[in-house]
């Protein structure tokens, strides 16, 4: 059974959201290899401290997130607004751009845009979509696949799908995992939060659903991230 939002309280709800602005924040990056801990991570968004400790433009990329994560939450609350390439290119431009405006030479460009080379997955067992064909292979999955009407299992499928498109020159992760969240908004499903100690398995589930066709475990570990997600719940 899926974990809906509206099984929780208003008051529930909003601890939730409140609480996956730091913790989703913090382990989005953490499985992409960004150094923060999570109490850096919640002194950050909640003070505004920066770790003295820790690089710079990491710290710029995790307010960038959470900025994005914002956008997700606002966005999806509205039923009819469905995700399209124009959301998409936007997450990955509020993600990356307080760390372009300081740090440029540390971002892949360009932000907010497809990647313009081709590109290759370290350990995967295919190859990502070329650029010329990823604005309509990401216009042909949303369309198979409208934000609005997805189970868990479809919004597994469609991560999937969306990481083995790899749209962006970096920050594909990121940017697939925000969309899951604003997909489980939309359709009063409870966001999973993915654990970094969580990467390997996830990643494997992962790749069993795009070569091998079968997204079962994937879907299943996603409800698995639901009941963390719930455990944020005081």
């Amino acid at each position: 059974m899926e974990h809906r939002l509206s099984d929780l309280s208003l008051l529930e709800r909003e601890q939730l959201f409140r609480t996956l602005r730091i913790v989703l924040t913090h382990h989005s990056n953490a499985i992409e290899g960004l150094s923060l801990q999570l109490e850096e991570t919640r002194v950050l968004l909640e003070k505004g401290l920066t770790a003295s400790n820790k690089p710079l433009h990491e710290q710029l990329i995790v307010l960038g997130f959470a900025s994005a994560y914002d956008v997700v939450v606002r966005e999806a609350s509205d039923r009819n607004k469905l995700l399209d390439t124009s959301l998409i290119k936007d997450l990955h431009y509020l993600l990356f751009k307080p760390a372009l405006d300081v740090s440029p030479t540390l971002v892949a460009k360009p932000i907010g845009a497809y990647r313009t080379s081709e590109v290759m997955i370290t350990g995967a067992n295919f190859s990502p979509t070329i650029p010329a064909l990823i604005s309509q292979a990401l216009k042909n999955l949303l369309f198979r696949l409208p934000s609005n009407h997805l189970t868990l299992a479809q919004i597994a499928l469609f991560h999937a799908e969306y990481e083995r498109i790899h749209p962006f020159i970096d920050g594909n992760g990121r940017t697939g995992r925000l969309i899951m969240a604003f997909q489980a908004i939309q359709n009063d499903l409870v966001p999973p939060l993915i654990l970094d100690q969580q990467r390997t398995e996830y990643f494997a589930l992962l790749e069993q659903c795009q070569t091998g066709s079968n997204c079962n475990h994937f879907a299943m570990f996603l409800k698995q991230c639901q009941c963390q997600s719930l455990e944020l719940i005081e």
